[in-house]
This record gives structure tokens, C-alpha cells and sequence, in this order.
């Protein structure tokens, strides 16, 4: 217990305080557990724990200054000032025997503490460390409690005893441990609501053990409250920082122990309720995302669906074109065929360039129909693709023909003017194509819609029409579409890209897409997406990308 060569004014605090805490703890749940009719026994017993709470006083006062280590006229000194009192102390041990015969076995670990600093006063450091009484040979126990587990780390038997006690009362279930090692070998197999850790301890004390917790994913959030004899705000401002849910010094209060206890349990209680609460947003999150992409798949069949149509006529003109150019230029091979015969190598030269020109025309329309095809694949897959440099002038074109000969499959009285406003010299942006295509194809087929209601709301003479314009400024691609449908009021333009709002009909959106459009331009593109409108005359969005080389 104590460093006989060279005690330090903190060790033997330590040491002095311990056997006092004992008597304190077990007298304490004496007269917890005492009939209070027996008012003998409880005079007693409140004379014995305000003489022993007084020499602790003394211990406290006495080497609160002392020099490290302790000098022989120290140990001197405080052992002449403890024997009165500990005689006092002796006495009281003495009447509670023969008052409180019910209680034997806790009057019996009393004694022995308090022979324990009888034997430091008389003998000195020898006896007292090599003293051994009855309240070291406590029993390990494990119990079960209605209002959580507890796990007490205590080196002291007898420590570790009273806090189970006075726990177990509180309605706590008890297992204990008697070193560092033990209570983290503990923690690793068992479930603990919180634990309480003595900080001087053999093996691991309680700072290893604290930061240890603190280190580990399945430990750090475990309630602490450390405890000790040590009265040092050193050491409690070294535990809170490390982590640790407060500090108790022996011996306790039974009272505020029950009270601190109850506040490290709620705020656990609290955090686990906003941890909960987190966990279930996350999850709420998720599914938000995954009907969010079960919704978009939805809403790419339903346009693909409704660009049929449209799909099947951009696709007849090139290959009518292919037909009739291929028709032709197997004439020409005819021709061609004859004047080599004939042996007329001039005329034969004169077919070839009207040759060269027919496959060409073959050539620029298949690659267009082929444009068609590819793009509407990538449109229809879940996933992004790869970046590549986009013609957006041809990328343009194509998806406003295809809005358009889409919705008029739909609708066989569907009619508005398209305006292609590109300028020639654009240049390529970086980009990927399925991607921008989607934005696009919402954004026209918006225009296209709202143009189109304006027109049944006014009948003749309006005329709805949908301009769509490009403009290098700078290094960035500006796209504006436009429509002079029926525009877009103040209150809801500041909602459109919000997800899930829409303002068509029930069944005729998801409200994603304008969403999505400004996720795509904005986080996958680098670019920006806005629009502006007056009510009852237009509505313009207007996209900016990076330029070839950009994003």
C-alpha cells in the first residue's frame, strides 16, 4: 500500500483514506439499513461517521503542503495528531458491537479498518503496510438490476463491495472487476450501461483504462465516472478532458453518487436517443434515395415511351435518304460498268464524283440515324457514362425533334413552331451525352408543353413557338430555351428545382426532373442552370457549360 523508502505526501493520503473510506462506506449503509426506532445504535453510528469524516479532514489538511517524499519528522507529526482520534474512532467500533449485533459482519470490516490506522499510528509505515483485516477478502459478485448494468473497477475488495451495495439498492445490476485489465476483457463480452473506475489501480489504472475506452469504436460512447481517494484537481481535470463523464471522490455521498449517476445515465440516455433519431434519418434518406431512383428509371421508360413516335420518324428520314442514295448509286455502278465496257474511260470518270457524293450522303445519314440510336440507348440506362466532347448544336437539334415528334405522337392536334438559333462556330463542350440530353429533353418538352397550353387557353391567332439558342462567351457555352407559353408565377419559380414539386396535373410528372437537371448541369458539369419568366408571356432557362477543354 505504501512506498516504504520513500513515501510521498500523496501516497500516504492515498493510503489513509482508504481504510476511512471503508469505514464511512459501511457505516453509511449501517445506518441505511437500520430500524429507525433503534435511535442507540443510530447515534452511534452518526458519532462514527462524523469522527472518521473529520480525521479524513485532518489527513487532508495535514499534507495538503507536505513536500515530496515525506520526511520522518511528517510521519512523526501525523501519527502523534491521528492517535486521539483514532482511540475516539476505536471507541465507537466498540459500543456499535455491542448495539448493533444484526450488523456483525460490516462492524467487523469497520474494525479492521480502523485497526489498520491504529497500527500506522502506533508501529509506523511497517505494520501499516503489511496489515491485512477482513474488508480484503470481499467476494466477487454479478447481479442483476431493474434500471441497468453497472460495472465497478475497484483494486480494493472492500471498495468494490460497497459501491455493489449501495448500486444495488439503486435497483442497478453489479458485476466487478478488480483491475484495468479485467474490466476492458470485461467490456469486450459484456454490455455495460456505464462503468465506474477507480483511477489508482494495479496492471492498468484508470487513465490507461479511460483512454483505452476512448480509442475504441465499441467503447467510447460507454458512460465513465471515475473514482478515487485522490482529491487532486489535476486528476479531475485530466479525466473530464480525457473523456470521462465525472468524478466521485471517496468516500461517497450516497445521495449525490445515486445523483451522478442518474445525470451520467441520461445524457447517455439522450445521446442514444439522438443517435437513434440520426440513424433513422439516414435510413429515411436512403429510401428517399432509392424510391428517388425507382422514380427516375419510371420517368426514363415513360419518356422513352412517349418519344416512340418521335423516335421512329427521326430515324425514317435518314433511312429514306440511305435508300434512295444507295438506289442511285447502284445505277451509277451500272452506268459505270457500261462505259468501262465500252472502253470510254472519260465518261466513266465523269460518274465518279456523282458517285463519291451519293455515298457520302449514305455516310452523313447513317451516322446521323446511328446518332439517333446511340442516344436513346444511353438515355434508357441507369448509370452515368463517360465524359466526351459533344457537338451540342447536333445534340440540340436531335433532342428537339424528338420532343417534338413525341408529344405530337400523343396528341395528333400538338403543333408548335421550333427555333434553332445555334451559332455555326460553337465548338465542343466536355460533357457527358446522356446526361445533358436528359436535362435538355425536360427542359424542351417543358417549353414545348407550356407553349402548347397557352395556345388552347387563347385559341387564334396565337402562335406557340420554342426557341432554342446557342453562344460561346468566353470560355463557357451559354443554352437558352425559351417559350412563349404561359409562364411561370413568382411564388412558384422559386420552388422548380426543389424535388418532387411540379405544378402539372396528378399522374402527368414526378417533379424530379427539373431536380435532377440542376443536380446534373450543376454538380456533374460545372455549369449553371436558371430560369426567369413573366406570367402570361414567357419562360426562358438558360444553362452555362464549361468549352471544350473545361469542367
Amino acid at each position: 500500500m505504501i512506498d516504504k523508502a520513500a513515501p510521498t505526501a500523496r501516497g500516504l493520503r492515498h493510503s489513509l483514506r482508504t481504510p476511512l473510506n471503508h469505514v464511512i462506506g459501511y457505516g453509511e449503509m449501517i445506518l441505511e439499513e437500520i430500524d429507525p426506532a433503534a435511535m442507540p445504535t443510530r447515534t452511534c453510528v452518526a458519532q462514527l461517521l462524523a469522527n472518521a469524516r473529520e480525521l479524513v479532514k485532518f489527513i487532508q489538511g495535514s499534507f495538503a503542503t507536505a513536500g515530496d517524499p515525506l520526511s520522518v519528522d511528517d510521519i512523526l507529526e501525523c501519527q502523534i495528531n491521528m492517535r486521539p482520534r483514532l482511540w475516539q474512532l476505536r471507541h465507537d467500533v466498540s459500543q456499535l458491537q455491542s448495539l448493533a449485533p444484526a450488523f456483525e459482519q460490516d462492524v467487523a470490516k469497520i474494525s479492521s479498518a480502523v485497526d489498520s490506522l491504529i497500527a500506522f499510528a502506533d508501529q509506523g509505515l511497517d505494520a501499516f503496510a503489511q496489515f491485512s483485516y477482513s474488508g480484503l477478502t470481499a467476494t466477487e459478485e454479478q447481479s442483476e438490476g431493474l434500471h441497468g448494468r453497472m460495472l465497478v473497477v475497484d483494486d480494493s475488495p472492500a471498495n468494490r463491495e460497497i459501491l455493489r451495495r449501495h448500486l444495488e439498492r439503486q435497483g442497478y445490476g453489479v458485476t466487478t472487476a478488480s483491475d484495468g485489465r479485467q474490466s476492458l476483457e470485461l467490456m469486450g463480452t459484456q454490455k455495460f450501461d456505464l462503468v465506474l473506475l477507480d483511477v489508482l489501480m494495479p496492471v492498468l489504472d484508470g487513465f490507461e483504462v479511460l483512454k483505452r475506452m476512448k480509442a475504441s469504436p465499441e467503447l467510447r460512447t460507454m458512460p465513465v465516472v471515475m473514482i478515487s481517494a485522490l482529491d487532486e484537481s489535476s486528476s479531475v481535470v485530466r479525466c473530464i478532458q480525457m473523456g470521462a463523464e465525472d468524478y466521485l471522490m471517496k468516500p461517497f455521498d450516497p445521495v449525490l453518487l445515486s445523483a451522478r449517476i442518474g445525470a451520467s445515465l441520461e445524457k447517455k440516455r439522450l445521446r442514444d436517443e439522438e443517435k437513434e433519431r440520426a440513424e433513422d434519418l439516414q435510413r429515411a434518406v436512403d429510401e428517399l434515395g432509392r424510391t428517388k431512383d425507382q422514380l427516375l428509371v419510371q420517368e426514363k421508360l415513360a419518356s422513352l415511351g412517349a418519344l416512340t413516335a418521335g423516335i421512329a420518324h427521326e430515324i425514317k428520314n435518314p433511312l429514306n435518304f440511305i435508300t434512295n442514295f444507295a438506289t442511285s448509286s447502284l445505277d451509277l455502278i451500272q452506268e459505270l460498268r457500261e462505259e468501262l465496257v465500252a472502253g470510254d474511260a472519260a465518261g466513266a470518270a465523269d460518274l465518279l464524283p456523282q458517285l463519291e457524293q451519293y455515298l457520302g450522303k449514305i455516310d452523313e445519314h447513317g451516322k446521323r440515324a446511328d446518332r439517333i440510336v446511340r442516344s436513346m440507348l444511353l438515355h434508357s440506362r441507369g448509370k452515368s457514362g463517360e465524359r466526351e466532347l459533344i457537338d451540342l448544336n447536333n445534340l440540340l437539334s436531335d433532342w428537339m425533334n424528338l420532343a417534338y415528334h413525341g408529344m405530337r405522337s400523343q396528341n395528333r392536334e400538338f403543333n408548335v413552331q421550333l427555333i434553332k438559333a445555334f451559332q455555326p462556330d460553337l465548338g465542343k463542350v466536355s460533357g457527358v451525352p446522356q446526361d445533358l440530353s436528359r436535362v435538355f429533353l425536360n427542359v424542351i418538352t417543358n417549353a414545348c408543353y407550356a407553349a402548347y397550353e397557352r395556345k388552347k387557353a387563347e385559341g387564334e391567332p396565337f402562335r406557340p413557338a420554342v426557341t432554342v439558342s446557342t453562344m460561346r462567351r468566353d470560355s463557357k457555352v451559354e443554352i437558352r430555351i425559351r417559350d412563349n407559353g404561359t409562364g411561370i408565377p413568382v411564388d412558384i419559380l422559386a420552388k422548380i428545382f426543389n424535388p418532387f414539386f411540379t405544378t402539372k396535373p396528378a399522374g402527368s410528372g414526378s417533379g424530379l426532373g427539373l431536380s435532377i437537371s440542376q443536380d446534373i448541369i450543376v454538380q456533374g458539369h460545372q455549369g449553371t442552370i436558371s430560369a426567369a419568366s413573366e406570367p402570361g408571356q414567357f419562360t426562358e432557362f438558360t444553362v452555362t457549360l464549361p468549352g471544350e477543354g473545361g469542367g
